[in-house]
């Protein structure tokens, strides 16, 4: 399996009432080419069965959990994880327009 080009990081704890959306926003890249790792900071809402579910809706989600150890850990968990050259974070309240990875990336090689 080739490396994806981008690997998206969504740091979470407790962001059910917005992540679908987050993660909607993602899938609706215009770059297709990234994977999705979704780190949950120890969610006591509904968190989890949001990233699993969509972990088991496309292939290129990724689903990470820890402990409540917060923010700095969550995305150093999640980029020891990443397996693409470029890293690109997303807030899990948060949307990305659709050609943000393509925008980004498109700047990186220049």
């Amino acid at each position: 399996m080739a490396l994806p080009m981008v690997s998206v990081l969504v740091p979470v704890r407790d962001g059910a009432r917005f992540l679908r959306a987050a993660i909607e926003s993602v899938l609706a890249q215009t770059l297709k080419d990234f994977e999705l790792l979704i780190v949950d900071d120890g969610s006591q809402d509904e968190t989890p069965e949001i990233v699993a579910e969509a972990a088991r809706r496309d292939p290129r989600i990724r689903a990470l959990s820890q402990p409540r150890t917060g923010l700095v850990a969550a995305l150093n968990r999640g980029i020891a994880a990443a397996r693409a050259p470029l890293i690109a974070r997303l807030d899990a309240d948060d949307i990305a327009l659709p050609e943000r990875l393509a925008h980004q990336t498109e700047t990186m090689e220049r």
